[in-house]
């Protein structure tokens, strides 16, 4: 009888030993989704048309000049920097960040005409 409880405590012992496993899950894969290429943004079908509602007040006497034939220069003379919008003074006046005031004043553009303008700085700021 002593043999058998014997035998019968080490079965529960192997029992409970192994009962204790821990089964390692494979580790997720992350992918990175590539961004979404933007479409080439351009500056006469897409931007210059923002700028109708700005005239207003930039029509020569406020910078920069957002009239037709004078906006791409008057944008490029400090205002934008190709490729870089988190730099431009024209993306951080459409946000009113970064000491800049928002353009136009009080209120802001909807996310889809500032991203616009957005992707064309970042895309070079081209006069296409």
């Amino acid at each position: 009888m002593k043999k058998l409880f014997q035998f019968i405590i080490m079965i529960i012992m192997g029992l409970a030993i192994n009962s204790c496993y821990y089964d390692a899950f494979p580790e997720e894969e992350i992918i990175d989704e590539p961004e979404t290429p933007t479409e080439d943004v351009s500056y006469q079908n897409d931007i210059m048309p923002l700028w109708a509602q700005c005239v207003g007040c930039h029509s020569g006497n406020e910078p920069p000049d957002l009239r037709d034939a004078n906006s791409y220069n008057a944008l490029k003379n400090g205002f934008v920097v190709p490729g870089d919008a988190d730099a431009s003074t024209l993306y951080k006046s459409l946000l009113g960040v970064g000491g800049v005031s928002l353009m136009p004043p009080g209120s802001q553009w909807p996310n889809t005409k500032i991203n616009l303008v957005k992707d064309w700085i970042n895309q070079g700021a081209l006069n296409n």
